[in-house]
């Protein structure tokens, strides 16, 4: 009887106490449901029609801010003014062409094989997410994964989860080392332009995004599929191509306008940061072009060759984009199934992966 009473107290005892950690899940866990349920009440039509809305509002306001920067220029001198060294060129090319680069190499960590064999694919990501709107590159390699490496929708939706949060860990702590350095070493005039309030809200978002990507980066049992070692890999590699544009953006526009030095521009530099962090925002390129423009007399130079420099940048992305696009699509990817994952996450959606698309 005092054995049995013995079990009875061992199997009633109260459970341990949750640890900082659990409650922290469980709190993104309730945050996450919280919203989901909120997204799922909108009717569909409604949320794509706010989103276009949203989307067509942002481009007419850029483009009259930049019909009012641009009205009255003198176009015969701006093309007269525009960058002659091969230079800037080169580094131009090398900046657009090391994002497609750097993203083949994480997903190749991810699934443990070579990826440049389908280039093009990467070339066509990179587009959608930067010339249509952000995470359709994301969608369109997703459903291109399960087709052509032959895996489950499971196994690429993880996949591009992880690699898209790792990115954003790593831009994220790029932009608050920079926006640091600034803040504590730099000049402020960048401020002088900048109300306080728009200012408090950039510290406060970058901070915020931050935050978020150290707890996902604590607690990567819970978030993340890759391993640890593959986790640091695609984190390294983002932090290099992040901390590297900055870098190849600020010597493109040194060489590009001779007399100037790399820390003339140091806050343009500034808002090229705070532009790429901006969640949500389509033609990216147009906003940086717009505020280049406004704050331009920042940098002791001709604001002529100033305006026609990040015009004759700007006319190259897109000009990049048309072209990459072409060659994206010319690049036929041959189906080529990977191995496995010995994990267990394949499951019986790998079947129908043949008639996607």
């Amino acid at each position: 009887m005092e054995h049995k009473a013995g079990m009875g107290e061992d199997s009633s005892a109260e459970p341990e106490a949750p640890t900082f950690g659990d409650r922290v899940r469980a709190r993104i866990d309730q945050v996450q449901g919280w919203a989901h349920g909120v997204y799922q009440k909108v009717p569909r039509r409604l949320r794509q029609g706010l989103q276009r809305g949203f989307s067509i509002t942002v481009l007419v306001v850029i483009g009259l801010l930049l019909y009012r920067q641009l009205r009255g220029t003198d176009w015969p001198a701006v093309l007269r003014s525009l960058p002659t060294s091969p230079w800037f060129y080169v580094l131009f090319l090398t900046r657009f062409i090391t994002l497609p680069i750097i993203d083949t190499l994480c997903y190749s960590a991810v699934f443990a094989t070579s990826l440049f064999r389908h280039f093009g694919t990467f070339l066509m990501k990179y587009i959608l997410n930067m010339a249509v709107a952000g995470a359709t590159g994301d969608v369109y390699f997703l459903f291109w994964a399960v087709r052509t490496l032959g895996i489950g929708y499971r196994r690429a939706f993880s996949a591009v989860k992880d690699v898209s949060l790792l990115s954003a860990a790593a831009s994220n702590t790029v932009a608050v080392l920079v926006l640091g350095a600034y803040f504590a070493l730099g000049d402020l005039s960048l401020t002088d332009s900048i109300s306080r309030g728009a200012m408090i809200t950039i510290i406060a978002v970058t901070l915020g995004t931050a935050t978020l990507s150290v707890l996902f980066i604590a607690f990567r049992g819970k978030v993340f599929a890759v391993s640890t070692p593959v986790m640091w890999r695609i984190i390294a590699y983002h932090i290099i191509r992040s901390g590297g544009d900055l870098t190849l953006l600020g010597f493109q526009w040194t060489v590009g306008l001779p007399g100037t030095t790399f820390g003339d521009w140091i806050n343009l530099l500034i808002v090229a940061v705070l532009v790429a962090r901006a969640p949500g925002l389509p033609a990216k390129d147009f906003l940086f072009l717009s505020l280049a423009l406004a704050l331009g007399d920042t940098v002791d130079a001709d604001s002529t060759k100033v305006k026609a420099l990040f015009l004759t940048d700007t006319a190259l992305r897109q000009i990049a984009f048309g072209v990459s696009f072409i060659a994206g699509s010319l690049w036929r990817s041959r189906p080529h199934p990977i191995p496995l994952d010995r994990s267990g996450d394949e499951d019986e959606d790998t079947e129908p992966a043949e008639h996607i698309g």
